[in-house]
Formats: C-alpha cells, sequence, structure tokens
C-alpha cells in the first residue's frame, strides 16, 4: 500500500574531522599575529591584538556553528526529498527525485563514502552521506536529481518509516531493506 502523506526523517551527519584542526590553526595564528603585534606597535598593538582574537574567536565560533549539520529526508507522494540543516536554524535543498528512478541499491560501509567522493569528480557525480559515526545500517543507491540534473551516489541511515515508504515505491530497495 502507498501512503501519498509526508514522511520525514532527520539524521545527524558524520562530524567534520578537521574543524578541531582548523580551529588550532586559527588559534595558533592568532598568538602568531598577536605576539608580532604587541612586540613592534605596543600601545596600538594592544588594540589590534584585542581585534585580531575577537576576529579569530567569532571564526571559530562560525565553524563550529557550520559543522552541525544535519539531513531531512522526505516523502511526499514518491518523490524524496533531501535537504541540509545546519545549526538548526539554516536548511537549504540538496536534491529531490522519484524514488522509482533510485537504482544500485546495496548494504554499505562507511569507508566506502571516501572512494565515492574521490571518484565522484572524475565520473561528475556528487556523493551525500546522509549517516552519522552511530549508524548500524548504512545503504547506498544513486539518483538523478530532479531539478540538479546530476547523478548523486547517495549513502543512507533511513529510519522504518522511510525504509517501508521506499520499498513500496522500489522493488530494488524492498529487496535489501528485506521488507
Amino acid at each position: 500500500m502507498m501512503n501519498d502523506g509526508v514522511t520525514e526523517s532527520f539524521i545527524r551527519a558524520r562530524k567534520n574531522k578537521m574543524i578541531p584542526v582548523w580551529i588550532i590553526l586559527i588559534a595558533v595564528a592568532v598568538v602568531a599575529i598577536d605576539t608580532v603585534l604587541f612586540a613592534l606597535l605596543e600601545l596600538i598593538g594592544v588594540l589590534l591584538v584585542i581585534m585580531i582574537t575577537g576576529i579569530g574567536c567569532y571564526g571559530s565560533i562560525l565553524l563550529i556553528k557550520r559543522s552541525r549539520l544535519e539531513y531531512e529526508l522526505s516523502i511526499v507522494s514518491g518523490e524524496m526529498t533531501i535537504s541540509e540543516i545546519r545549526n538548526q536554524t539554516w536548511r537549504k535543498k540538496v536534491m529531490s527525485f522519484d524514488i522509482r528512478d533510485a537504482q544500485g541499491f546495496k548494504i554499505a560501509k562507511a569507508e566506502e563514502v571516501e572512494v565515492k567522493e574521490k571518484l565522484a569528480k572524475e565520473n561528475n557525480h556528487k556523493v551525500l552521506p546522509c549517516f552519522n559515526e552511530e549508524s548500524e545500517e548504512i545503504y547506498f543507491f544513486t539518483a538523478r536529481g530532479k531539478d540538479e540534473g546530476v547523478q548523486f551516489d547517495i549513502f543512507i541511515d533511513p529510519d522504518e518509516r522511510i525504509k517501508k515508504e521506499m520499498a513500496s515505491r522500489n522493488p530494488e530497495a524492498k529487496r535489501v531493506f528485506g521488507l
């Protein structure tokens, strides 16, 4: 039975492992710049030190906020839309596609994402890693974005409602999800 209502799910994304590195680099740069400015300019240097430190702190806060990423999966009348939500406030539609057109369903491993990301540029694909570190089962499939015109390699950790909705519209998904 197909449900023409709205089915939604939210998935916290994997943590970006580079954010702490960037914050450390910002801190080191701020300390180095502050030291040079203070040593060379003394009184005016104090004001510049305060200003540079403030800019560094603001930049670090922006990086931390930008790193809070979730994916929203919504299905309406057989069309799945995947959106990014950053810092629980900023939303951007990444892609939408008809579930019947998705193909290549299989169970995947997190390590496959890196391989696909490397190949994606060569194949003019985009990779969507819609799962996080706690994900127990990761599924893979490909779909062409309706508005985007690009093939997406999608790694996903759907909840049971999304699985059932996808399985009701795509026999390949039904076989892989075991429904």
